[in-house]
């Protein structure tokens, strides 16, 4: 088993290095306060009633399964159904349960992180002060996140894993990239789509309350940034020359084939010391299969919708294997997501009213029976 310690931030910096983001270029100020943009107004409404404090929404004092914090099914883990996992052990499995949730909640830590600073950029940059108020609250999201899944990480997992390289070296050609529209790219069509997929799931079958809740919440967060990166970018590309909009595509490409092929769990092996075996099991993985099928169900759309979908996108989409999903309707998934998890808040909150409600008459018939 590998000694390195990723909860020390030291062993992370080391790790992914130090971004130095460059800030190249104008901030924008609007002075047009009247001409109103209908449908990013309506996202920056969204914006600002959906805000939520996870102190008051969410049970940080329920104690999670140490061996298994999210809940996942054994599905999720992607050795699962393989050989070596058949051979190990009851206690080692456990083991292997946490050390997935552990990366999994360290991708998500560290992506959100980079969508924060990317985020601000984009608010810095961007000509229409709608979306500037638009950025304003995902801003806020972005924050609420990294506090969340550090807190998880923390104090219900217990172990942190770095930054994949594959999203890594997006994330980081993105950063250092002076024009906006490439951190739009990079985490409101590819990464954020990543996490409305993954959250979608695990908002329906994770089996750890906290982690239920917490995941309805933020997939409701990552659909209103999905909607606004559509937006602005399918009103900016059409102003781009045919060299800059093959810049776009190629990062585009890049970036697919990121997600496909090299966004694996490898660190997990590595530090439990399964070597090889257990590589070439979680990359043969049906959970890799399944994930890689939502993730692309939701960005193919995502292209052709702001015209990022020209041949040589859709060669390489061909190539891969996922061009066919740019016939999905994807507005309509979004309807359903987006009503999957105020369904799931709505309970959960009617939950907390009731028990709100109860202890007072608890309290109530207390005092009555003792004379106060």
């Amino acid at each position: 088993m590998s000694t390195t310690d990723y909860t020390r931030p030291e062993v992370l910096t080391a790790l992914a290095g130090e971004w130095i983001v460059p800030v190249q270029g104008d901030a924008v100020i609007s002075w047009d306060y009247d001409e109103r943009n209908e449908r990013m107004l309506r996202l920056y409404t969204q914006g600002k009633q959906r805000q939520w404090d996870m102190e008051d929404r969410l049970d940080w004092d329920h104690e999670v399964d140490p061996d298994n914090p999210l809940g996942l099914p054994d599905e999720f883990v992607s050795i699962a159904g393989s050989p070596l996992w058949e051979r190990l052990p009851e206690s080692d499995r456990a083991v292997v349960r946490r050390h997935t949730s552990g990366w999994l909640y360290s991708q998500f830590l560290h992506a959100e992180q980079a969508a924060l600073v990317g985020c601000g950029k984009i608010l810095l940059a961007v000509d229409e002060l709608d979306s500037k108020l638009f950025a304003a609250t995902q801003i806020v999201d972005e924050a609420r996140h990294v506090e969340g899944f550090n807190r998880f990480l923390h104090s219900k997992i217990g172990l942190r894993y770095g930054l994949s390289p594959s999203i890594s070296a997006m994330f980081e050609h993105a950063m250092k990239e002076p024009r906006w529209d490439f951190a739009v790219l990079a985490a409101h069509i590819l990464i954020e789509n990543m996490g409305l997929a993954t959250f979608g799931v695990h908002r329906e079958r994770l089996r750890d309350p906290l982690a239920k809740a917490f995941s309805a919440y933020v997939a409701r967060d990552e659909a209103r940034h999905v909607a606004f990166g559509r937006l602005v970018l399918r009103d900016f590309y059409p102003q781009l020359s045919a060299a800059e909009i093959r810049e776009r595509e190629d990062f585009v490409v890049e970036g697919c084939w990121a997600l496909r092929d090299r966004y694996v769990d490898d660190d997990i092996w590595q530090t439990l010391g399964y070597g090889e075996e257990a590589v070439k099991a979680a990359r043969r993985s049906p959970a890799k299969r399944e994930f890689r099928r939502l993730v692309f169900m939701r960005i193919v759309p995502g292209l052709k919708e702001i015209g990022m979908f020209g041949p040589r996108v859709q060669e390489g989409l061909r190539k891969m294997g996922v061009l066919g999903f740019s016939e999905v309707d994807e507005a309509a998934l979004r309807e359903l997501d987006d009503k999957a998890a105020v369904d799931a808040l709505t309970r959960r909150e009617l939950e907390e009213r009731r028990a709100d409600i109860a202890q007072v008459v608890d309290l109530g018939r207390t005092g009555l029976q003792t004379g106060i």
